[in-house]
């Protein structure tokens, strides 16, 4: 009998990197972790992984990492902003920290004029990739579960 893998994170290590940034992320941004963990969002976005050391290397560019270490990071939330996404040319997708909540309505943040608009797609198409994400990757393993052996490495 295959036991089903896990491709998304506990709660455990989603409240460890909470904790870690001082916040709370809002429930549909944790959902989302908890079904896909390394989702690709349409326009280029990569939604930053919880860090998960089962998967060091997949998760290594995690979402601590990035807001307490990474390039625009510290920046970031200096602005009482978390950055939850990127697309490699600066610019992050974030979300606004009041009182230790990060509220659901994500933002476009450019590096070049340090100014935030509306993300369009919001949270919601986070949640839906993820969930198709996990579909793909599961569809996939049934697949080629029975498939014969190359032989390769």
């Amino acid at each position: 009998m295959s036991k089903e893998p896990s491709l998304g994170v506990s709660e455990e290590m989603i409240a460890t990197a909470e904790s870690e940034l001082g916040l709370r992320f809002p429930e549909e941004l944790r959902n989302a972790w908890k079904q896909y963990n390394c989702n690709e969002l349409r326009g280029g976005w990569r939604v930053f992984p919880v860090f998960d050391p089962a998967n060091p290397r997949k998760t290594c560019g995690s979402v601590t990492y990035e807001n307490l270490k990474g390039a625009w990071g510290q920046e970031v939330m200096a602005q009482d902003l978390v950055s939850i996404a990127d697309n490699g040319t600066g610019n992050q997708l974030v979300l606004k920290v009041t009182s230790g909540l990060a509220e659901a309505q994500v933002y476009h943040w450019s590096h070049e004029t340090r100014k935030l608009t509306p993300w369009k797609p919001g949270i919601a198409s986070i949640h839906a990739a993820a969930g198709r994400s996990r579909a793909n990757v599961l569809r996939l393993q049934k697949r080629f579960a029975n498939a014969p052996s190359t032989g390769g490495n």
